[in-house]
């Protein structure tokens, strides 16, 4: 036991030595090393993991040699061969596409096969992740030829396995099972567990496509075994996430779950980007079939966020399809027909018809190239049997015209009917735009007109009294009225500088200018400035916030946003009552709590409280209805900060106020 220890001391003794020696020198001194032992400390590094330390090293290997003709240019391709994977590691897909092509002139100028398959391999991964799947087809072609000349049987199965999940990604199934299907034959006859794992895999992917879920479960659990048994952690993730896809298809939300958790701790503790991005998008769909909306939308904005990040197109295509769709389940269809114009712009510049000739020019010549080496193998048999179908299809060639030329008819009349269909579909939906843009113009103008006749009768009732009373006033009535004048006027004043605010915001001449805004003394101040209105009514407010307490946002909307909120909390709560403001600081965000012990809201207004399209006149249950346009504004300020407002009200329980606001710059 004590010699263990001890070997293990000078074990782990000797690794940290080695680092530290590998990686101090990095940092310092290395000038006038050559470039050859800078790759080979660079080779070490990536030996005891060290990728962070190893892409340091190269970032300054290529600094310092890149423009050195005598640097050898093998180690130079090698060496953007690396950068190359640390821009990809890093999420920088675009760099890495542009390093991998400097690495692939190199190489064709040394005429190195082994570093054109390496880099074709690579260049094939990141053109796909970034959605360009005809360069990332052409790149694996040109691997796959190059491996084929090598008899690099593993470096073929890997070719064969990607150009199988272009296939899959064109909806291709049958051709991508052929593709899966080779690769796998290639990795069980030479016996690498890992390939055969990842070539289940790919096959259930392909089942699952195609909506066979037994079969795509049964390889999944087979490849998951595999992965297991070789404690391949990363691959694990992979698998679990699989399983957790199809489960939620199988409305089994729970044990879908439970895989997915697990899959995005694993990527996230190996920090692999493009994975979490994935299984994030799968989380989100599985909490949207679960009607967990608010869940849903949050995994779905995390996922995006990825894979602009990493931009991996496909994956963003697919958020902005599923955020749409969430958008309609909750009725807000302003916003799913913003992500789905984003999905469509995405989506036609994915997969060209240039992209559908090349693959069929590579299909044309790789069964060709098969053909040929089949047939210097076959016997006279096989020969004879190609005769005898050669003349079978001679003699249905004249068949083959006819059905050619009504296929070709049929084709022309679908076409022109669906042209004419699409003519009708959008001259309806214009229609229904332009009716909907009128009602909401008639409930707008019915707003103004409700919000402005309280302050306006006033003013005309205490100038009426004043005028045809004048003599008989005493000086106390005098003060009253002209104090009356005063607040009420002060009331339109506030209306009409909110109208004003909300227009400069919808026309864009209003753009938030954020600070770090500390809340507690700007909500003293607020109160102090409502004092009145609440003394006058017997109300207390009280301000729960501690010091420290910030937001990031526009100090001129956001007095306005509160403002309106506790305006109307006085608004609607009876004498002797009370208002409270309260706040609670959080990582990234701040939350705002205004409570209020008033006479409260039907459930069945809540929602209509921010909607413009709606008549606030019908909102509310005192004789003095309405949340006036103060709501609407508020709204729009807070979507321009980019904050949440929601309201939580029982009819005779009051209302809460919840805003939720960041406090920190967006990076």
């Amino acid at each position: 036991m004590m010699k263990k220890k001890k070997c293990f001391y000078y074990t782990s003794m000797f690794l940290f030595i080695s680092t530290f020696y590998l990686f101090s020198s990095a940092r310092t001194g290395y000038t006038a090393q050559s470039p050859e032992d800078l790759m080979t400390k660079i080779d070490s590094l990536e030996q005891l993991l060290l990728y962070e330390e190893a892409c340091v090293l190269t970032h300054e290997l290529l600094e310092q040699y890149a423009n050195f003709d005598e640097t050898d240019r093998v180690l130079l391709c090698r060496a953007y061969l690396k950068k190359s994977f640390c821009f990809g590691d890093e999420g920088k897909t675009v760099e890495s596409i542009v390093v991998l092509e400097k690495a692939l002139a190199i190489a064709m100028q040394i005429k190195d096969s082994t570093l054109l398959s390496i880099g074709y391999r690579e260049l094939g991964y990141r053109s796909t992740i970034a959605g360009n799947y005809e360069q990332g087809f052409e790149a694996y072609r040109n691997a796959l030829e190059i491996d084929t000349k090598l008899n690099a049987y593993e470096n073929i199965a890997i070719s064969l396995n990607a150009i199988g999940k272009i296939h899959e990604l064109w909806k291709q199934f049958d051709k991508a099972l052929d593709f899966f299907y080779q690769s796998l034959a290639i990795a069980e006859h030479l016996n690498n567990l890992d390939q055969i794992a990842i070539r289940k895999a790919s096959i259930a992917s392909a089942y699952k496509s195609m909506q066979n879920f037994d079969l795509a479960l049964d390889y999944l659990e087979r490849s998951l075994a595999l992965e297991t048994e070789l404690n391949n952690e990363v691959r694990m993730g992979y698998r679990m996430d699989q399983m957790g896809e199809i489960f939620t298809i199988l409305g089994d939300f729970e044990k879908a779950e439970e895989k997915l958790l697990s899959a995005l701790e694993i990527f996230r503790n190996n920090r692999i980007l493009v994975s979490e991005s994935i299984v994030l998008n799968h989380i989100g769909f599985n909490y949207m079939k679960k009607n967990d909306y608010e869940n849903a939308l949050n995994r779905y904005i995390e996922s995006l966020a990825i894979a602009e990040q990493t931009g991996f197109n496909n994956m963003k295509q697919k958020n902005l399809r599923e955020l749409s769709s969430l958008m309609q389940k909750k009725k807000n269809y302003s916003e799913a027909l913003e992500y789905y114009k984003q999905f469509v712009a995405i989506r036609d510049s994915a997969f060209t018809e240039q992209a559908r000739r090349q693959l069929l020019d590579f299909q044309v010549k790789y069964e060709s190239e098969h053909k040929e080496k089949e047939l210097a193998i076959m016997n006279q048999k096989r020969l004879e049997d190609q005769l005898k179908l050669n003349q079978a299809r001679q003699q249905h060639i004249l068949m083959f015209g006819i059905v050619t030329i009504l296929i070709f008819l049929l084709g022309t009349l679908y076409s022109r009917f669906q042209i004419k269909k699409r003519a009708q579909i959008k001259l309806s939906e214009a229609n229904r735009q332009l009716n909907l843009m009128n009602q909401t113009k008639n409930k707008f103008f019915t707003i103004l007109a409700h919000d402005l006749k309280n302050p306006i009768y006033a003013f005309r009732n205490i100038s009426t009294s004043v005028h045809e009373n004048y003599a008989e006033l005493s000086r106390e009535d005098l003060k009253y009225y002209t104090g009356e004048l005063k607040n009420t006027s002060e009331k339109l004043c506030a209306f009409l500088d909110d109208l004003l605010k909300w227009a400069a915001s919808i026309t864009g001449r209003l753009v938030p200018k954020a600070d770090s805004i500390e809340l507690k003394p700007l909500f003293e101040k607020l109160v102090d400035l409502c004092s009145p209105m609440a003394k006058s009514k017997k109300l207390s407010i009280s301000v729960d916030i501690p010091n420290g307490h910030l937001v990031w946002a526009d100090r001129n909307m956001i007095n306005t946003i509160f403002r309106n909120i506790i305006s109307n909390a006085i608004k609607f709560t009876p004498e002797n009552g009370w208002i409270k403001i309260q706040s609670n600081m959080q990582s990234i965000h701040t939350e705002i709590k205004i409570s209020d012990s008033g006479i409260g809201i039907l459930p069945k207004d809540l929602p209509k409280l921010f909607d413009i399209g709606n008549d606030p006149s019908r909102i509310g249950n005192s004789n003095d209805k309405g949340m006036g346009f103060g709501l609407f504004l508020c709204k729009e300020f807070i979507d321009k900060n980019n904050g949440e407002i929601r309201a939580e009200s029982q009819p005779g329980n009051g209302t809460i106020f919840q805003i939720v606001l960041p406090n920190k710059q967006p990076k």
